[in-house]
């Protein structure tokens, strides 16, 4: 299971070792910390205890707290393509590839509840346009219609929109779903994401464009 740990890159020389190092430590401080009590009341002065280094040394590595869990988000956003690959580049139906990857955000959402909100609000507050208010979930797009035009060429998903606006319903669907939790914290958003991934297949399969009564689902 993707984790909200930073992703493991190739290292480099001993002084980027050292320095890959002690950012995993001031990371893994963060997220420790931000679990416990929130990202707005840790401070640097905690993470740097945490982290067993100076805050000034804190300040050579991040610009700040937030400029810290810019990257953090990041490192997250790089995880959460892979999990779109696990599941959207399977060989699964459409449904079983959905569900899937709603079930498997739901479970890391629920084990990391509080720094999974934070990093979403940062990837919210990252675009300063509509359209790009989240741009590290934008990359759901491309292989959901890829997914979704898959389905429709074996007969699963209906064929009287495109696989580009069917994808960008789905996304709409599971962003209002987040926007709920990140909105009101006590949102049981572990049960409803594979509720709308439910909902949202009952909307796209291939019978439900021509009003048919529902076969096997």
């Amino acid at each position: 299971m993707p984790t909200l740990a930073p992703v493991t890159r190739p290292l480099g020389g001993r002084r980027e070792r050292r320095r890959r190092e002690l950012r995993k430590r001031v990371v893994e401080a963060t997220l420790g910390l931000v679990a416990d009590r929130g990202f707005e009341a840790t401070t640097v002065e905690q993470i740097a205890a945490v982290a067993d280094i100076a805050p000034a040394t804190f300040f050579n590595h991040f610009q700040s707290k937030s400029g810290l869990l810019a990257e953090i988000t990041a490192d997250v956003a790089l995880a959460l393509e892979g999990l779109i690959e696990q599941h959207l580049g399977d060989d699964g139906t459409v449904r079983e590839q959905l569900e899937g990857l709603a079930r498997h955000a739901a479970e890391m959402i629920s084990e990391h509840q509080k720094v999974a909100r934070e990093v979403m609000l940062e990837m919210l507050r990252s675009g300063s346009r509509p359209e790009d208010a989240a741009p590290h979930l934008a990359s759901l797009h491309r292989p959901l219609t890829t997914m979704l035009a898959k389905g429709q060429e074996r007969g699963e998903v209906r064929t009287d929109q495109d696989a580009e606006f069917l994808a960008e319903m789905v996304l709409g669907a599971l962003h209002a779903t987040l926007s709920q939790w990140l909105s009101d914290e006590s949102y049981p958003i572990a049960e409803r994401l594979p509720r709308a991934a439910s909902f949202i297949w009952e909307a796209i399969r291939a019978d439900s464009a021509t009003g048919a009564a529902p076969g096997e689902k």
